[in-house]
């Protein structure tokens, strides 16, 4: 859990946010959950694959991410893949603090506009800033912008192309590890 700590920290600080920023969470925004947070607060059809990060609390001010907010690495690593989503882009990293649980994890941050020079291939810095947040504005969502992040293992080899939203909803290929819980 430090790691995610340190990670949400980092995210208030690199947007202008105070230390005291304290990040919140509807149950919708969860992993495995089926509840939606945003619209009717129906359900969803499927588990949730990992977190959404949006609203926090300064005191008693609440505030959510807007967009164009800067999204930062959480660790060095190597891009593997960018691929679209269904409010923007996602990327997936293969990131080097987490290779002794298995080579095969892998990080997806999405709803992003990445930054044009992160590209498959090329490595990351810890805090570097990789992308923005996503204007759902342009895809006429009723979701508010935001970062989702995912943590997953593959169960087996997969070709890097094949790191996209067909195969992180597909359960039988892969494993999802609790952001938080890292």
């Amino acid at each position: 859990m430090k790691q995610s700590t340190r990670y949400l920290a980092e995210l208030a600080r690199v947007n202008g946010l105070t230390q005291e920023t304290e990040w919140c969470f509807y149950p919708g925004m969860l992993q495995e959950s089926f509840d939606k947070w945003w619209d009717d607060f129906g359900s969803r059809p499927k588990a949730h694959e990992g977190i959404d990060i949006c609203y926090f609390r300064q005191g008693k001010k609440m505030g959510h991410l807007a967009a164009n907010l800067v999204v930062p690495a959480m660790d060095d690593g190597i891009v593997l893949n960018r691929c679209d989503d269904f409010l923007g882009q996602s990327l997936v990293i293969s990131q080097d603090g987490f290779n002794h649980f298995s080579p095969g994890v892998i990080f997806v941050y999405s709803h992003l506009a990445i930054k044009k020079e992160i590209i498959p291939g090329c490595r990351v810095e810890k805090g570097q800033i990789l992308a923005r947040v996503f204007d759902t504005r342009k895809k006429r969502s009723k979701l508010l912008p935001h970062l989702h992040l995912s943590c997953v293992e593959l169960a087996e080899k997969t070709p890097l192309k094949d790191l996209n939203w067909h195969l992180f909803s597909n359960r039988d290929k892969i494993q999802l590890i609790n952001p938080f819980f890292i």
